[in-house]
């Protein structure tokens, strides 16, 4: 599913409140923007797969790849492997914008050099996910579910 960059995001009555825009959402007949990324932002970027949003039933999987691969996608960082493609993440950033992410992005960052937009980088390398105020802000967000952010079910073996 694709979806510009910075474009208005809206899914549901909760994104219809707030600023929230789309980032990485690609696919193959639309270009984006290359280059390259700190590892401090992905080191911050990664820790936000544990606060997954909007999970879906069914998963998708990169149409960027040539080779298409059977099941859950997989995105692997420093020895960790976490189950993607079924669900989104939320970045915040001081001025009170959203930015809705798909999972699969941590692939396009590092397997296809996706480049998102600076204003998503410096907001990601600037909130501290592994806070309990982001925890709850994404409880908030998610009405109040936890089913997924008691334990970690994006983690693969879970």
């Amino acid at each position: 599913m694709y979806y510009k960059d910075l474009s208005k995001y809206c899914y549901g009555h909760r994104d219809q409140k707030e600023n929230s825009y789309n980032v990485g959402w690609l696919d193959h007949n639309h270009s984006y923007k290359k280059g390259k990324v700190r590892e401090q932002f992905l080191d911050k970027l990664w820790g936000y797969f544990s606060y997954p949003v909007h999970i879906y039933r069914g998963f998708h999987n990169c149409q960027l790849c040539e080779k298409q691969e059977q099941g859950i996608p997989l995105i692997v960082y420093k020895g960790e492997t976490r189950k993607a493609g079924f669900y989104e993440i939320r970045v915040f950033d001081s001025e009170g914008n959203s930015y809705a992410a798909p999972s699969l992005i941590f692939h396009y960052i590092t397997c296809h050099n996706y480049l998102p937009p600076q204003e998503f980088v410096d907001a990601v390398e600037s909130e501290n996910v592994s806070c309990q105020e982001y925890y709850e802000r994404i409880l908030k967000y998610s009405d109040g579910d936890d089913f997924w952010l008691r334990e970690d079910r994006t983690l693969a073996g879970r």
